[in-house]
């Protein structure tokens, strides 16, 4: 039964009367969180918070951040659209921001219900009681004010007031999402990595309303609720940070927790999905930015996360529109990683029902894509509706993908002229401005660097020496060169380095566990000093439940942060399946802390590798072989990427390419360092490429570029960090 308005107010009035509402002005403000309140009872439940629009503010992907998340909800979760209340910019003031916690999700929720709570936006710090010293985590509202001479409150507000709004939940099964940080950096990094941590210091204190809202939540007696789940975009010290891609600017970790989240299943824990998010995060960030997983109990996020996914499907994707006599769509496709939504050319997708037609991508604006309906609506056959999932079925990607190196703005005006016209001379390679969308970024390496920053430049900590790093920052391992080195000589120097650095991109481009259909799988060993499941991939469409559930993350080894960590000198395998009804051939690929790639399937025996021995129907192997004493994991720390590719035709033109074109890495080690990996990673596309020719003629479709089909096809990633 709904809620009486007066009834309603009344429950709501302690917390009204803390932040300083009139009945009267509540009910102005409260209209529409009353008539949401007054429906049946609700079993999914959203609150949902972005700022960009702070005085001064440097930030633009907070609100598209609440899109990500409410899109998610609606589209892959079961949310209903009147049960998620937003509130961006001028709306998310602090008392909007509590009054509808309150509202919208303490008093609608009851036990078992799913409540969803996100936050992104600035973090700060403020000070509690009289010494300046003992301060306090705190999420910034739009109504930020500068502290005044005699006054120093601020309208933040504090961690702790969040948290004992969320053990007031009357169910365990509540998650928090917070993308900011607290720690200012003192310098805002520039580009398109932008930190969201309020951007001056600032001594202040909370205002008489927070404390008295804090003070209020304190003795209320029945917050008994652990509070659910809190995932941080970065640990309390660290800085989060939003990035600027092609059409689109998102938070780093809130892109990368619902793009994971679009393709795993109701058997994955939010564990397994957290760990894949932090591994996208730390491969952009480095160690600047590890996001964070707390609860009080260890069941709570599964359970709360199977509940939410019910039985709904794996998805790239959603029609968020029908246009032209049902002869075009509009898609929204937050479920592909960004880099392959960036380099997606004219791909094909379907219904996830898959008795629609497919759907054949036109042109994209950010998320968003236009999309041609292929086939004629025929007798019988579903119309397209807003809201219907989509998946990826045939993936076309050009054949003249490149490496982006933006030139940092720190360099001087003949720095950057002269760097534009060496990288001029690299193929495949491209230089752009500083503020543009890159895959790295070239400038000198600091002397020092800032305590908590991504690698803050400034004036006088420069020796003349120039290396690459990461969009966060970050200096890639062996890129720095020696002092007084010329900008030419430098890009020389790195030209190497870039052209492995375009084979690793290239090879993430065939990542697909999200839409692939092979019915294989893959699982992480370590054989020394201690045997141990570390992790297992499998493509969520090509295996069955069964299948899925013996590889929850359970077996994952991650601490608070998140991504799977092995230790250094460990001895690890692979463990390879092969579920279907067909023959298939495999190829694994790593990446070291050093960014070097090696190729990891040979016997140690033979410079040739040994995919050819193809891995029959229900049957598996080890790689390296079974009785082999494993590889032994580099001892440099940092982020090691193992890319295991499978196919049902024979990687021919790959095993060409890799004929004299490895060295062995260490001695009496089955590793090996390859010599010419842009050649091995084109020939790699285009042997996919080969297999997938009869699915593409099927689908109707002509292209002279690298058209991928997910049936024949998967590429599983394991990301885990060395320690």
């Amino acid at each position: 039964m709904g809620l009486k308005r007066r009834e309603f107010l009344q429950q709501a009035g302690w917390v009204l009367a803390a932040l300083g509402i009139s009945e009267a002005g509540w009910e102005r403000l409260g209209d529409r969180y009353y008539q949401a309140a007054a429906q049946p009872t609700a079993r999914k439940l959203a609150l949902l918070v972005g700022v960009d629009k702070y005085p001064g503010s440097v930030l633009h992907g907070c609100v598209t951040d609440v899109e990500l998340q409410r899109e998610l909800l609606v589209y892959r979760f079961g949310f209903g659209p009147s049960d998620i209340l937003t509130l961006t910019d001028s709306q998310a003031t602090r008392e909007n921001i509590e009054t509808a916690f309150v509202s919208h999700l303490t008093q609608q929720a009851k036990p078992g219900d799913v409540v969803v709570f996100h936050f992104s936006g600035c973090g700060s710090r403020v000070s509690l009681g009289e010494s300046p010293t003992v301060m306090q985590n705190s999420l910034v509202p739009v109504d930020d004010v500068v502290p005044a001479v005699g006054n120093r409150a601020v309208n933040d507000i504090l961690e702790e007031t969040l948290l004992l709004l969320m053990r007031s939940l009357p169910t365990e099964s509540a998650i928090a999402i917070l993308d900011t940080s607290y720690s200012y950096p003192g310098v805002n990094p520039t580009g398109n990595f932008r930190i969201r941590s309020r951007p001056r210091p600032i001594v202040a204190s909370p205002s008489m309303g927070e404390l008295d809202l804090l003070d209020r939540l304190k003795l209320v007696n029945n917050l008994t609720s652990s509070g659910g789940t809190t995932l941080t975009a970065a640990a309390p010290s660290q800085l989060s940070a939003e990035i600027q891609w092609n059409g689109f600017t998102a938070g780093l970790f809130t892109y990368a927790l619902t793009q994971t989240l679009w393709w795993t299943t109701p058997a994955s824990s939010l564990q397994v999905s957290f760990s894949r998010a932090a591994a996208q995060v730390e491969q952009i960030s480095g160690l600047t930015q590890e996001p964070q997983i707390r609860h009080d109990d260890a069941k709570a996020p599964g359970e709360m996360f199977a509940t939410a996914m019910l039985n709904s499907p794996t998805a790239d994707g959603a029609v968020s529109a029908v246009e032209e006599g049902s002869k075009t769509v509009q898609l929204w496709l937050a479920g592909l990683p960004p880099e392959i939504l960036e380099s997606c050319g004219a791909s094909v997708f379907s219904p996830v029902s898959s008795e629609g037609p497919r759907l054949l991508l036109l042109r994209r604006n950010g998320l968003s894509a236009k999309a041609q309906v292929l086939e004629p609506p025929i007798l019988n056959q579903m119309q397209l509706t807003a809201g219907e999932l989509v998946r990826e079925e045939i993936r076309v990607l050009p054949r003249n993908i490149s490496l982006t190196v933006a030139l940092d703005s720190g360099l001087e005006r003949i720095e950057r002229v002269d760097a534009t016209s060496a990288f001029a001379t690299v193929p495949q390679v491209s230089a752009v401005a500083g503020d543009q969308p890159a895959d790295y970024r070239f400038g000198r390496v600091p002397e020092t660097t800032v305590a908590q920053s991504p690698g803050v430049y400034e004036p006088g900590l420069y020796q003349g020496r120039y290396g690459l790093f990461s969009v966060g920052e970050t200096l890639v391992p062996h890129t720095e060169g020696d002092g007084g080195e010329a900008v030419k000589v430098a890009v020389q120097r790195l030209t190497p380095q870039l052209k492995t650095l375009l084979a690793i991109k290239l090879l993430r481009l065939t990542a697909n566990e999200g839409s692939s259909r092979l019915k294989v799988r893959a699982m992480l060993a370590t054989l020394a000093p201690q045997a141990i499941t570390v992790a297992g991939r499998s493509p969520v469409r090509g295996v069955s439940d069964d299948r899925v559930s013996s590889l929850r993350g359970e077996t994952e080894k991650s601490g608070s942060s998140g991504i799977l960590s092995v230790n250094a000198g460990s001895r690890t395998q692979y463990r390879l399946y092969n579920d279907g009804d067909r023959p298939i051939y495999f190829m694994v690929f790593g990446s070291d802390s050093s960014r070097r790639l090696l190729v990891l399937n040979s016997d140690g025996e033979t410079n040739v590798p040994g995919p050819m021995q193809a891995i029959a129907p229900g049957a598996n192997l080890s790689v390296p072989q079974a009785g082999a004493i494993g590889w032994e994991v580099s001892r440099a720390i940092g982020l090691t990427e193992t890319f295991i590719i499978f196919s049902e035709n024979p990687f021919d033109r790959t095993l060409s390419a890799l004929q004299g074109g490895m060295q062995q890495a260490r001695d009496s080690s089955p590793i090996r360092v390859l010599l010419n990996p842009l050649n091995v990673a084109r020939a790699v596309l285009e042997d996919l490429h080969a297999a997938s020719m009869t699915g593409v003629q099927q689908v109707g479709i002509s292209t002279n570029d690298i058209a991928l089909d997910v049936n024949v096809w998967a590429t599983l990633s394991f990301v885990y960090r060395v320690v």
